[in-house]
């Protein structure tokens, strides 16, 4: 590969003598310059323009255009103020000498040349062009990068008064130079008054002290807009003296306002304005440390908003947005109404807070804390939670839709529910949880007894997980039958755990658990295969049953790919849909009808048989049974329980039989216990039941041999 050589430095010789012409050529050709010659100004200009030379040699006395003209007009293409341009001219030409210097010549050559010296001046001359250009472009990347910055230096000369400044300090004080008087005092002039002095005292020490100063200072635009700016100086000292301070000004408004804007998210939630978890926990520390000071009591209000998760699920996130805020709102006017104390909400800049205040805070997406310091008996937190119950009392309004909200409020006080911050947050938000499986709008104070629950709950969770593992679960089965033939058409089928331990666990204590640990899909997908394939096996036995119905939580059946996953069992296990019947509770169908609607039409289209759980319990709706292709109720038992002795139960009873016959609805009736239960139920036209009458619900081997005696 062929080296490279390094580029020669184009020289343009203007000069109309032609044997200068050439000579200049020939000598500067032979010293490594590339070189141009023309004989005139304006082909001079014409080359300056295309090729840009690096030097020009033009000599003063020229016909059409002399040098003068020449050079002037040089000069004012973009671009070539720093070109170097070395007049050519008589030794004795005094006055041609001082002319060129004061139209921007860069030096002067006389004639006759000096021809062995010629090469090495203009080599001078390249080097200090490029040096000048050099700092020519650091100075205009200084200017840059101080209007970036919004930053101006300044020098202040202490004994004679006199300040110089960059160009930025106009721009950063707001004033224009002309209002510069080049003193001291000049750099107060848009400072308010109380800043003006403070950076005059400090000027002061700096020269009498010889310390370094920061400062900030408020200026004022004439506006009336203030701006924040960052004052430095740093003394130079010359002897023992300070000849001179040097320093900076710097517009830091921007800074300032992103710094508060961190600030702000760092400890205050962006929608709804009111403290995070993290600057309630540092008050929360303040209002601990001040019970403990006073011997006071102080009380946390846990408050957890039901259904915005379903809300945000099914009208979207900005919807959700909305009703946090709009609840958010609502509660803070509720504090505010409050007879108890002041209260303190929303964004505070010092993050100062008043002990004797109740602050309100969002701590998650749907958790909000009310902090009740100074209170003097538990009666008074009561009185705060009934009152936040009745925000909920109206529905939320938006985009067109009616939205009623849930609540349940856990409350904690100190001190005696918790000794640190994150001790009492905890027992708070298991007093929380207490209450919301209590139900709807409840409030629960805490109790060592549910912490122990709660350390009980996660034990039961770390075993369920392993129960999975190690295949501990299991169905049993409970007889379906009809009262009128006496035999039995079929069974549900019914999960039990059988605890290595603890022997066998009823769902009722793990499936809450389950659907809040994320198992239940597993379970649930397992209880659905394992009972299909139990059917398949007794029909192959040649067992007489019609039908085997299996219980469907929430959050399965709520699962998009739900209908085909049972069409998929049913396929692979050849299993007629006909035998599959499906128990659906009331919550499940009237929590988002429009959706559930698609998968019942889905699985009734396959054949499967649908059946309304506990029917009676819930929301009853002739609305929903009308638009739902179910097949069966289940009354549920507390209204068979006493249905031979309670009229009550009896008209209710009567009632859902009449209306499954008027919808030509099948329906079985749930803890039938006694025969003058099924004497009247059939002589109400219910033919079909579940009960301990007939039987517990057993083991799969149990079940198959007691379907085969039954009725002998």
């Amino acid at each position: 590969m062929r080296e490279q050589q390094p580029s020669r430095s184009l020289i343009l010789t203007i000069d109309d003598d032609h044997m200068i012409g050439l000579m200049l050529h020939d000598v500067l050709d032979r010293e490594g310059f590339e070189v141009l010659s023309v004989a005139n100004g304006r082909d001079g200009i014409d080359i300056i323009n295309a090729r840009r030379p690096e030097l020009v040699l033009l000599d003063v006395l020229m016909p059409e255009m002399d040098g003068f003209e020449c050079l002037q007009r040089i000069r004012k293409i973009p671009g070539m103020e720093l070109l170097p341009i070395v007049m050519l001219t008589g030794a004795d030409d005094t006055d041609s000498i001082n002319r060129s210097f004061e139209l921007g010549a860069t030096d002067f050559i006389v004639k006759p040349i000096h021809w062995p010296t010629l090469p090495h001046r203009l080599r001078y001359f390249l080097r200090a062009s490029s040096a000048l250009s050099e700092l020519a472009k650091s100075e205009a990347d200084l200017r840059t990068a101080q209007k970036i910055a919004r930053l101006g230096s300044w020098d202040w000369a202490v004994e004679e008064d006199k300040m110089e400044w960059s160009d930025e300090v106009f721009n950063v004080l707001d004033v224009a130079p002309d209002e510069f008087d080049g003193q001291c005092r000049d750099l107060y002039k848009r400072l308010v008054n109380a800043d003006a002095e403070k950076l005059l005292q400090a000027i002061g020490r700096c020269a009498k002290n010889k310390q370094n100063f920061h400062l900030e200072c408020q200026i004022r635009h004439a506006n009336g807009s203030d701006n924040v700016l960052l004052v430095h100086g740093e003394p130079i000292v010359v002897g023992n003296d300070v000849t001179r301070i040097h320093g900076t000004i710097q517009d830091i408004t921007e800074r300032r306002r992103i710094e508060e804007q961190i600030r702000f998210l760092s400890y205050y939630d962006p929608l709804t304005h009111l403290p995070n978890r993290k600057l309630f926990k540092m008050i929360l520390g303040q209002a601990m440390a001040y019970s403990n000071l006073n011997n006071a009591e102080m009380s946390a209000l846990f408050i957890s908003v039901d259904r915005v998760k379903r809300v945000i699920e099914t009208l979207g996130p900005s919807v959700g947005d909305q009703i946090v805020k709009l609840f958010a709102d609502r509660l803070i006017a509720k504090v505010q109404e409050c007879a108890y104390v002041p209260v303190n909400v929303g964004y505070d800049v010092s993050h100062d807070y008043d002990i004797n205040q109740m602050l309100v805070s969002r701590v998650g997406g749907d958790e909000f804390v009310i902090l009740v310091s100074n209170i003097k008996d538990t009666s008074d937190s009561i009185k705060i939670a009934k009152g936040v119950f009745q925000i909920i009392e109206q529905p939320f309004s938006i985009e067109e839709h009616e939205i009623f909200l849930g609540m349940s409020i856990g409350i904690a006080v100190y001190p005696g529910d918790g000794v640190d911050e994150d001790g009492f947050i905890k027992n708070g938000k298991v007093a929380m949880s207490h209450a919301r499986e209590q139900g709807q709008n409840d409030y629960q104070f805490f109790r060592k007894s549910l912490n122990v629950a709660a350390f009980h709950k996660l034990s039961m969770e770390n075993n369920l997980q392993r129960a999975i593992e190690r295949d501990e679960l299991l169905l049993f089965y409970h007889a379906i039958v009809n009262m009128r033939t006496n035999t039995v058409i079929g069974c549900e089928a019914l999960i039990r755990w059988q605890h290595p331990e603890l022997g066998l666990v009823p769902p009722s204590q793990f499936i809450p658990i389950a659907e809040e640990s994320g198992l239940i899909n597993y379970i649930s997908h397992w209880v659905l295969e394992s009972a299909c394939t139990q059917m398949r096996q007794w029909q192959q036995q040649g067992l007489p049953l019609q039908v085997i119905s299996i219980n469907v939580s929430s959050t399965q059946f709520r699962k998009d790919t739900f209908a085909d996953e049972v069409s998929q069992i049913l396929a692979r296990l050849n299993l007629a849909p006909g035998h599959l019947k499906l128990e659906l509770t009331e919550s499940i169908l009237l929590d988002g009808i429009k959706d559930v609607l698609g998968t019942v039409k889905q699985l009734r289209a396959l054949g499967v048989q649908i059946s309304i759980d506990d029917f009676g319990t819930g929301y009853s709706s002739l609305s929903y049974l009308k638009k739902l292709p179910i097949t069966e109720l289940k009354i549920d038992r507390s209204f068979i329980r006493d249905v031979h002795l309670n009229d009550d139960d009896k008209a209710i009873t009567q009632a859902i039989l009449g209306l499954a016959k008027s919808l030509s609805l099948d329906v079985v009736a749930e803890g039938v216990d006694h025969q003058e239960q099924v004497a009247f139920l059939l002589q109400q036209g219910c033919e079909f039941a579940q009960g301990f009458l007939y039987s517990k619900p057993l083991p799969a081997a149990e079940f198959a041999k007691f379907v085969l005696g039954f009725g002998r």
